[in-house]
């Protein structure tokens, strides 16, 4: 992981204009989208998308890159469960998602 992650810097600090910003814009999408899985499967009631945008919030830069550029495609792995778990739980992230309108169980 440190591999991709250095990569990503590297080539984020070398390529030019705008090839920078479309490297970082793709690890923010993929992080996301990692947190949206986590987050659809313990808060089944909220919107997945709308608290991935939370939890991302409340992350760093480096944190997100590190996450984006996981390999988290088919599943996330246990370790980046746990990271994201971790983010949701900061302040920032727990008020946001706190916010989020739960829908009602069809029942």
């Amino acid at each position: 992981m440190r591999v991709h992650l250095l990569s990503a810097f590297v080539l984020a600090a070398f390529l030019p204009g705008c090839a920078g910003v479309i490297v970082a814009d793709a690890s923010k999408k993929e992080a996301r989208a990692a947190i949206a899985k986590v987050m659809a499967e313990e808060r089944p009631g909220i919107d997945s998308v709308a608290a991935g945008e939370c939890v991302q919030k409340a992350m760093t830069l480096v944190e997100t890159v590190q996450l984006g550029t996981a390999d988290n495609y088919k599943s996330v792995s246990p370790a980046n469960r746990e990271n994201i778990l971790t983010y949701a739980a900061r302040p920032k992230a727990a008020a946001c998602l706190d916010a989020l309108p739960v829908a009602e169980a069809e029942g």
